[in-house]
């Protein structure tokens, strides 16, 4: 009997946080960007969803009611509009399979996603973020070929190939070994 009463005052208790976290909720992580877009072809307009209705929206373009549904954005007039693959086509001018929306969606969230990573390591390490762009930048092939070793160790950063532990000794790696000296 005992061991039910704490079960049930311990359920109790997790209860009590769980409507705590509930009335608090904490701030969004800073890895989540506010809305992901992808810019559809050479357009002003960007995906910003693809959603499925089961009992079928309306389309923002035409009266149709549709079960497969894009979100698309153009923030340049500040149009959104819920639109079918077809409305997409006429809006647009580019015809979107599912696939291709979920890919360009899939793309545009890892770029965020890694521009979020960057992010980070700017803030850990202002000095070399701000010297590895300027490299970047500033770089030059000394002969036809040649990597551009600053922007190599961005995107190595970015993606997560170098682990976060990690991200100091590869920066000093990189700013005494690789860096571009100064030819004179």
């Amino acid at each position: 009997m005992a061991t039910h009463e704490r079960g049930a005052e311990a359920e109790h208790g997790r209860a009590a946080v769980i409507d705590q976290d509930l009335a608090h909720p904490p701030p969004p992580l800073p890895e989540s960007p506010a809305m992901i877009s992808a810019r559809i072809g050479t357009t002003d307009w960007h995906l910003t969803a693809i959603r499925s209705s089961k009992e079928g929206q309306r389309c923002d373009h035409c009266p149709r009611r549709l079960k497969h549904l894009y979100d698309v954005t153009n923030p340049v007039t500040g149009q959104a509009l819920t639109v079918g693959r077809g409305c997409c086509k006429k809006i647009t001018g580019w015809t979107l399979s599912a696939a291709q929306a979920a890919q360009l969606l899939r793309h545009a969230a890892e770029q965020a996603r890694q521009a979020v990573v960057w992010a980070q390591f700017t803030d850990a390490y202002p000095e070399g973020a701000r010297t590895v762009e300027q490299d970047s930048e500033q770089w030059r092939p000394a002969w036809p070929g040649q990597a551009n070793l600053a922007a190599h160790f961005r995107w190595q950063v970015s993606r997560g190939a170098i682990s976060r532990a990690a991200w100091g000794q590869r920066l000093a790696v990189y700013l005494r070994d690789h860096r571009p000296q100064p030819t004179g």
